[in-house]
């Protein structure tokens, strides 16, 4: 079977398996559940007979914080699938990855259908722990050069501005990248703006 073929039908057959909650675009499958985004990514491997991919989250909110800080308000309105396509919105925490082999490439569905079961557990465990923004941001905060944004976004959501000014303050001295740039400005610039504009207005 050529690739492109292989591809196409794991591919179908995760869209055909998934359960209802789910929703499926192209590479991905997406959802809410108690104000959370999660949505895993499926690749299909070119030279052997395995999906690989990871599953992610982050508060629904979180990119909406991001989009007026960057300016970017219509964002808001697009559909829920963007916020795990869009090339500048909040980083989610991958917290399950995967790596599974399919026996007979021609009928993939019982190992799709374990995955996919897995990925319904994992989801169920991660919502029983990690339940607000709050606790998100305290997952963040493992790893604050990878989630740099995402939790200054989660400060200025919470109106914590002074506590997000010395992140940033922070991230500039450690030359954390934030990964965003807008003309002359990188986020941390705009995130400033931001707090100064909403100050000021107060």
């Amino acid at each position: 079977m050529k690739y492109k073929e292989k591809e196409k039908l794991w591919l179908s057959k995760i869209k055909e398996n998934k359960s209802k909650d789910w929703k499926f675009k192209s590479w991905f499958i997406f959802r809410d559940l108690n104000d959370f985004f999660f949505s895993a990514s499926f690749y299909v491997s070119l030279k052997e007979n395995k999906i690989s991919g990871y599953l992610g989250y982050k508060p629904i909110n979180i990119d909406n914080v991001f989009w007026e800080i960057i300016d970017e308000q219509p964002n808001k309105k697009m559909p829920l699938s963007f916020r795990g396509e869009a090339a500048f919105c909040v980083r989610e925490i991958n917290f399950y990855k995967f790596n599974i082999e399919i026996e007979d490439e021609l009928k993939p569905e019982n190992e799709i259908k374990k995955l996919l079961l897995n990925i319904d557990k994992e989801v169920n465990q991660i919502s029983q722990k990690i339940k607000n923004a709050q606790d998100f941001r305290t997952e963040m905060m493992n790893d604050e050069e990878e989630n740099s944004v995402g939790i200054i976004t989660s400060l200025i959501e919470e109106q914590k501005f002074d506590e997000a000014l010395k992140k940033i303050k922070k991230y500039k001295e450690n030359e954390f990248n934030s990964g965003f740039g807008f003309g002359d400005d990188d986020f941390y610039d705009l995130a400033k703006k931001y707090i100064k504009k909403t100050t000021d207005n107060n």
